[in-house]
Parts: C-alpha cells; sequence; structure tokens
C-alpha cells in the first residue's frame, strides 16, 4: 500500500512533524553531541546537522539520498544549510552524492574525525561540565538568534541574556574567579 501516499495535506503534516524533531534537537537548552558510527543518510544526516558538536569515525558513510527516491531533503535542509554553508549544502543535497567521515572532516560536518569516539565525547563532556548549564543555555539561544536577529534587536536580546545570566548564575561564577576556586556547577 502506496494509496496513503495521494493524501497530501496528511503527508505535509508528517513531514511538519519531522521538521519539529529537527528543531526540538537544535534547540535543546544544552549542547548537543552526534558520534557518527556507520551510517547517517537522509534524515539521520539532518539529526546529525542540528546536533552541535559532531565527532565521526574516518569510515562513517554519509548521503543526502532523498533526491534518488523522488523527494526533496525538505525538513532538514535548514539544518544542512545552517551546518555547511548553502554551496555545499546544494551540492550534496542535489547530486545525493555520498562521502566518508574523512570528507565529513573537510566540508565541516564533522568537529573531529576518529576512532577514539568516546574519548572525544570525555573530552567534551569535561569541558561542558566547566560551563554554567544555564549560562550554556543563554549562549546557544543567542547564537541562534543571530540568523534571525540583527541590530538594535539583536544587540537588546543579547543584552537581555548577558544580563539574567549575570544576575543569576553569574554571580557564583565571578565570585567564584574573584575568589580564585571553582564554581559550584564544576565542583
Amino acid at each position: 500500500g502506496f494509496q496513503e501516499l495521494d493524501d497530501v495535506a496528511a503527508i505535509a503534516e508528517m513531514s511538519k512533524g519531522a521538521g519539529v524533531l529537527f528543531e526540538r534537537v537544535a534547540t535543546m537548552p544544552m549542547p548537543v553531541v552526534a558520534l557518527v558510527e556507520g551510517a547517517a543518510m537522509a534524515g539521520g544526516l539532518g539529526i546529525v546537522c542540528a546536533c552541535d558538536l559532531v565527532a565521526v569515525e574516518p569510515g562513517a558513510k554519509f548521503a543526502l539520498s532523498e533526491v534518488t527516491l523522488g523527494i526533496p531533503p525538505a525538513q532538514i535542509a535548514p539544518f544542512v544549510v545552517a551546518r555547511l554553508g548553502l554551496r555545499e549544502a546544494k551540492k550534496l543535497m542535489l547530486t545525493a552524492a555520498r562521502f566518508d567521515g574523512a570528507r565529513a572532516g573537510e566540508i565541516g560536518l564533522a568537529d573531529a574525525v576518529s576512532d577514539e569516539l568516546e574519548a572525544y565525547e570525555m573530552e567534551v563532556r569535561k569541558a561542558v561540565m566547566r560551563c554554567a548549564p544555564g549560562a550554556n543555555a543563554v549562549t546557544k539561544d543567542i547564537v541562534l538568534a543571530c540568523g534571525r536577529l540583527s541590530g538594535d534587536a539583536m544587540r537588546d536580546y543579547a543584552a537581555a541574556g548577558f544580563a539574567d545570566c549575570l544576575a543569576g548564575e553569574g554571580r557564583e561564577g565571578v565570585a567564584a574567579f574573584l575568589e580564585k576556586r571553582k564554581p559550584a556547577w564544576a565542583e
């Protein structure tokens, strides 16, 4: 049965649901790390692009293969473009090109290419644990706002986030710095 494929409105709603999933991954208030072993194709590659930090094995396999099935990589497109840039995203999406982990590093998909993904994860975890969780959440939100705000609106948004953090976790962070100790979240 492909009869259900005739309901274009239902298909569009299903597609929007996938877009919500990618958006939730991208906007989680904490750093999201993807570790890729094996293959990340089509939507799997879209999830990888929605993550903040990406490490892949050299032999990992990737492709945006949707067009070979007669469909566009629709909901993942904004995340692929944000991660790889318009030129590289178009090339990969319009050709369904297959590539490996080494190439993923070359084009900026991967922050690290390694056979030691657990070691990479532990390095990231250690670094993130030194950071205030609320400040990381606000930082991520400000970074994501850069794509939709500019000028006074961006300055106001960033200033509000800075002020909220300084009045909250920032008090502990500044006190810890002045007292030459670790802040409460890093102990």
